[in-house]
């Protein structure tokens, strides 16, 4: 019996691989449900901890310093849920296991989102890129997410709506950019959209039909924008009062000079665009149900 038992310990050190599966919580980690759950947060690390389980489920390294970790999490086939928040990652990392569902990347340093970048990641449901530098997402580069649903990506440097996004997405955030313009066939293809947060931004107006090709969208947020209380806001004006979207009312107009600092909202259409009134002149998307009180 002891002789057996001095043979397993014997293999386990002897086996690299043996030791990464068997192994204990990674020093100075927390492990709730060991092989399952490992939180290895703000610990200063440098890099990946080297005696974390292979069929670690949920594993969490945020609150770091970690700069690169391309191809190091292959290796782990069951993990689902991976935080890398909160370190000082460069890119976007490479080589993730394609197993994965929910990905935490916030507050790193990531500035461009390539096509390749995201290629084996077509289990993803939940993308969290908040508070980067990112400037620019190759087109297509999330497409091949068909299972993506929530994608946020706040607090970032975008002067323009992501093209050809997942039309599997029920939730976007790209609240505290500088996208000055919404384009609606990018917008338009995102069929199963429910929330839409592009507070916070640059824009001056909404399209004509902006919202009309969206049969799930109940929610929108678009306060703290550069507003244009003229004739072309009017689509928004209309869907505000007639209360189809859960919007945020508190929309504040920026242009006119004679309109700055007014709410949209206690405006008439007449301030807004005074042809409206004028005889010969006719605006067809007009069709007020409801008057603001």
């Amino acid at each position: 019996m002891l002789w057996c038992l001095y043979g397993l310990l014997l293999v386990l050190c002897v086996s690299p691989l043996a030791c990464l599966v068997t192994s204990p919580c990674p020093e100075g980690c927390c492990c709730p449900h060991p092989g399952l759950l490992v939180l290895c947060e703000s610990l200063g690390l440098r890099s990946l901890p080297v005696s974390v389980p292979l069929n670690t489920s949920v594993l969490s390294v945020a609150r770091n310093q970690l700069c690169n970790v391309d191809h190091l999490l292959r290796p782990f086939s069951s993990l689902q849920e991976l935080s890398l928040s909160h370190n000082q990652l460069a890119h976007f990392p490479r080589g993730l296991p394609p197993s994965l569902e929910t990905l935490q990347l916030q507050k790193n340093r990531i500035t461009y989102i390539t096509t390749g970048a995201l290629r084996q990641l077509g289990n993803l449901t939940r993308l969290d890129l908040e508070d980067n530098r990112i400037r620019a997402i190759q087109p297509g580069a999330l497409l091949g997410l068909g299972r993506l649903q929530v994608l946020t990506l706040k607090g970032n440097r975008l002067t323009s709506l992501p093209l050809n996004l997942p039309a599997s997405l029920t939730h976007l955030d790209l609240s505290a950019n500088c996208i000055s313009a919404l384009d609606l066939p990018s917008l338009n293809a995102l069929v199963n959209l429910q929330v839409l947060k592009i507070n916070s931004n640059c824009l001056r107006s909404v399209p004509e039909s902006a919202f009309d090709g969206l049969p799930s969208l109940h929610s929108v947020e678009l306060a703290n924008n550069l507003w244009v209380c003229e004739c072309d806001i009017l689509y928004l004006y209309r869907w505000l009062l007639n209360g189809r979207l859960k919007m945020a009312t508190d929309l504040v107009c920026a242009e006119p000079t004679h309109l700055a600092h007014h709410m949209l909202l206690t405006l008439s259409v007449m301030a807004i665009c005074p042809r409206v009134l004028k005889p010969n002149e006719k605006v067809s998307h007009l069709s007020f149900t409801t008057k603001p009180e």
